[in-house]
């Protein structure tokens, strides 16, 4: 039962940058992230790091990997393909993408795979130009949980030469134990070099709460 626990508070809401997904890389370009989120809660402080990485190989698909590690005590590491579909007006996009690799519990690596479904579409506000991204995921680990549904949306503003903001809303259901969410508002700052420093503020509940703070940083390429 401990174990369950442990691994549920962990894994289910690993976070991946919020512009992936429905969005396909142009051939020859790419993306790049990394982050530390820091964490603090009643079961004590955790530092969660990331890297996401993706790769445009034609109009018809992006190749990616996912990596993800708390404390060296639970972590994951993909590799994935996406490919759009082509069912949606031009100015809305839709993807499906396939990520195979391990999850590890105190480096005891096992099989897992995870299937998304992905909604994307850039607007015009009065504060400047947007977008919103939608992503429904199945996720299966052969560690000790069962399948985890996931459904998260990410509304934020794209002006490249001011701040901004972006709100993330991530949540996770697995059978038997109450919906878990994380809910970050974050701000970009643009910096030379297409790069872009990420600074948000995660208040995370599944098993227990959690406040953290995110820093993270941004490439195009």
């Amino acid at each position: 039962m401990f174990l369950g626990l442990i691994v549920v508070w962990f894994f289910v809401l690993g976070t991946v940058p919020a512009l992936a997904g429905a969005w396909m890389r142009d051939p020859g370009s790419g993306f790049s992230s990394v982050s530390a989120t820091f964490q603090h809660s009643t079961g004590g402080r955790s530092t969660d790091l990331s890297y996401y990485g993706e790769f445009g190989v034609s109009p018809f698909l992006t190749l990616g990997i996912d990596l993800n590690d708390n404390d060296n005590l639970t972590g994951h590491a993909l590799v994935f393909a996406r490919v759009p579909l082509e069912f949606l007006p031009s100015e809305h996009h839709l993807a499906t993408e396939l990520a195979l690799g391990g999850a590890h519990y105190q480096n005891v690596w096992k099989s897992m795979h995870k299937l998304t479904l992905s909604y994307g579409h850039a607007f015009d506000s009065i504060w400047g130009p947007g977008w919103l991204a939608i992503d429904s995921a199945y996720e299966k680990r052969a560690i000790n949980t069962g399948a985890i549904l996931k459904l998260d949306a990410t509304i934020g503003l794209s002006d490249n030469t001011h701040l901004r903001p972006m709100l993330q809303i991530e949540t996770a259901k697995i059978s038997g134990h109450q919906l878990f969410y994380t809910i970050t508002p974050s701000l970009q700052f643009p910096l030379p070099r297409d790069l872009k420093l990420l600074i948000g503020v995660e208040h995370r509940v599944t098993t227990r709460r959690s406040i953290g703070l995110k820093v993270g940083m941004w490439h195009r390429f």
